[in-house]
């Protein structure tokens, strides 16, 4: 079996022919085969997209190509590239095989590069003799093969007829009957969708952070993959869009990276990339100070419809976990802002319907005398620390429960489902 650097020689080789689109290989520049007329010109027709493979199983993947050009094709190389929940179930002896780890903001990939020892004749539709078999694993869900062809690659390494694999050579055969003449044959490349039948499970975390008025803390939440399926975006922007509800009595000094402000009461948050792999983790560390402290002052963190197919996380079957709450529990810091009913500072203030107040914040004593008391109406009340005065507010362990009360309905998503006839159409 040929090595991967046998693999990267041959797309070296066939670099004068082909051009680099992203991770895979693009169409050739047309413009020498338009200027002469014998020129070969290869093209695919469309294939339908396979949906609904279990993960585990292997699947056929077949496709059609043409020569409408005026002259044969020679020296014709295949291209093939899967994404990473896909691996190839054969391995044809005139292919080689790599499997490329994931790169700037690409995901990994499993590469083929076929050396077919044919002729293609103008205007002769061919097949593979046997479907492309390939492997959907545990982890596919939203996967794709790619194939490119070329004539007349300049050369290939001696020996690349039998440098990938055991199988049998990978050979096309002209296709019985022929081609519909309404067929149309415009794709240089061709993408097939292939779905699995999986899910993944996006997860929210949220946090509880203790601090003083005045002072700042540092709430974390994460972004999680629970899998099983690894999920990748269908358009080239992020998934997994999340906001982060600020606290009320709190100010963001530093946001984490890729979160910006939604408005002035909340952050918009994403993932680094278009896609996300199982098992994931990613933490969110968010600043916060402590302006003042307010009574239940919980911000809720939920996932966001996006602009883009997967934004309504149709694969994410557990809803549960697509919510949570930042809870800030908030200790005066002395001289204390506005509590919940009205009074003021270590000083005492004033209460609700009269009498003397007597307490103070962080254990100082004063008394104000006031409207108002911790006790019964027109009497003597005794505030103790954190529960009236000095904007003062004890740990009462909220946890989600004032996030349910609050109305998170509204930030939750809503769900959907894929549609297969919704996927986009074959490049």
């Amino acid at each position: 079996m040929r090595s991967a650097s046998t693999a990267r020689a041959l797309r070296a080789a066939a670099a004068g022919a082909v051009a680099v689109v992203g991770l895979g290989w693009g169409p050739a520049a047309a413009s020498a085969a338009a200027a002469d007329p014998a020129a070969p010109e290869l093209a695919f027709g469309q294939t339908a997209p396979v949906d609904g493979i279990r993960p585990g199983s292997a699947s056929g993947i077949s496709f059609s190509v043409t020569n409408r050009g005026d002259g044969p094709a020679t020296r014709v190389a295949l291209f093939l590239t899967g994404t990473q929940g896909l691996s190839f179930a054969e391995k044809y002896s005139n292919c080689v095989y790599e499997e490329v780890p994931a790169q700037d903001e690409g995901a990994a990939q499993v590469t083929a590069v076929c050396d077919i020892g044919q002729t293609l004749e103008p205007g002769v539709v061919y097949v593979p003799e046997k479907p492309v078999g390939v492997t959907v694993l545990d982890r596919a869900l939203y996967e794709h093969l790619s194939f490119d062809i070329q004539a007349d690659v300049p050369t290939f390494p001696e020996g690349t007829q039998h440098g990938g694999g055991a199988d049998p050579v990978l050979r096309l055969v002209e296709r019985q009957p022929p081609a519909d003449p309404d067929a149309v044959y415009g794709y240089e490349r061709l993408d097939v969708p292939i779905t699995a039948r999986n899910t993944a499970d996006f997860a929210l975390t949220g946090a509880n952070v203790k601090g003083t008025v005045g002072g700042t803390v540092t709430a974390e939440v994460t972004f999680a993959n629970k899998g099983p399926a690894w999920v990748a975006n269908d358009v080239s922007s992020p998934i997994g869009v999340f906001e982060f509800g600020i606290p009320k009595g709190t100010t963001v000094t530093k946001a984490p990276d890729f979160c910006v402000p939604a408005g002035a009461s909340a952050y918009r948050c994403t993932t680094p990339y278009g896609y996300v792999d199982e098992n994931t983790e990613l933490p969110y560390a968010f600043r916060l100070r402590i302006d003042k402290a307010v009574t239940n002052a919980v911000g809720k963190v939920a996932f966001v419809k996006g602009d883009h197919r997967w934004g309504t996380l149709p694969f994410d079957k557990n809803r549960g976990n697509n919510t949570a709450a930042v809870v800030v529990n908030a200790t005066g810091a002395g001289t204390g802002g506005t509590d919940a009913t009205g009074g003021t500072g270590a000083t005492g203030g004033t209460g609700a319907t009269g009498g003397t107040s007597t307490g103070g914040t962080g254990g100082g004593s004063g008394s104000g005398s006031g409207s108002g008391g911790g006790g019964a109406q027109g009497g003597t009340g005794t505030h103790s620390t954190g529960a009236q005065n000095g904007g003062a507010l004890a740990d009462t362990g909220t946890g989600i429960a004032p996030l349910i009360g609050g109305g998170a309905a509204a930030l939750v998503m809503v769900g959907g489902l894929f549609l297969a006839s919704g996927r986009k159409p074959n490049p």
